[in-house]
């Protein structure tokens, strides 16, 4: 991959890193940019229009997720879920589709539909009653982007702390590596190689949100749930388990 290329340069000296594509490394932040760059990432919008409609959204979204989608390192899924939220985080209020019970609650007040997708992601629309839980569950075919429409909602990220095992019987380490909260406009990431575990917890006036999924494995039968048995065996890592 050409980020290859950028990490060797010296400060000040540049490359070709694709056809046409040449860059100056100065510091991370700009080389980042300037990579980038190529894709021609869409300008922030305009306050006074509220955002851009899911439609247009799709359109501009859709062509250049083709191009990126098919790097399937950590580098490459976290180039195009940034892309993705640089385009997600414009839209203004999304219409809300029928929805049913998501079935991952740890209890009522779950809901998920889904609104008119694209390819290469669906978007699943979830909403959250107050106080409501979704159980930190594990993404093991499809990365997500998500975003938060309305309300507030607490995110947290986890992973195995070990070799990678969904099928892993007994306890094992997992570590928290990220605890956020949700609310109109912020986004949250879940790579298959990072993060890739999440779970969420309502406030007081509960949420809505986004969840755009994008396949790049084989789908498991079955969904691992992580079970965290509340013993803390250092800063941010616990004992844990899978259950169905």
């Amino acid at each position: 991959m050409y980020e290859d290329r950028i990490e060797g340069l010296p400060i000040g000296e540049t490359a070709e890193v694709a056809p046409g594509v040449t860059v100056e490394r100065r510091c991370f932040l700009t080389t980042l940019a300037l990579a980038l760059g190529s894709f021609a990432l869409p300008a922030t919008a305009k306050p006074s229009d509220g955002g851009i409609s899911y439609e247009d959204f799709l359109k501009e979204v859709i062509p250049v997720a083709k191009k990126l989608v098919a790097d399937t390192s950590l580098a490459g899924q976290q180039r195009y879920l940034l892309t993705l939220a640089a385009y997600a985080v414009r839209l203004a209020d999304v219409s809300v589709p029928q929805m049913r019970d998501s079935g991952q609650g740890a209890g009522p007040g779950t809901f998920i539909g889904s609104n008119p997708g694209g390819d290469p992601f669906i978007v699943l629309h979830w909403r959250m009653e107050p106080g409501s839980v979704i159980r930190p569950h594990a993404h093991t075919y499809g990365n997500v982007l998500t975003l938060g429409l309305e309300g507030e909602v607490r995110v947290e990220n986890f992973e195995m702390m070990d070799v990678r095992d969904f099928d892993a019987k007994g306890t094992f380490k997992a570590r928290k590596t990220q605890s956020q909260i949700l609310t109109t406009g912020q986004v949250n990431l879940v790579n298959l190689e990072r993060d890739y575990i999440h779970g969420f917890q309502a406030g007081a006036k509960g949420g809505r949100g986004l969840d755009f999924t994008t396949r790049i494995k084989e789908r498991r039968p079955t969904t691992p749930y992580l079970n965290l048995s509340g013993k803390q065996i250092e800063a941010g890592v616990y004992e844990a388990s899978w259950t169905t």
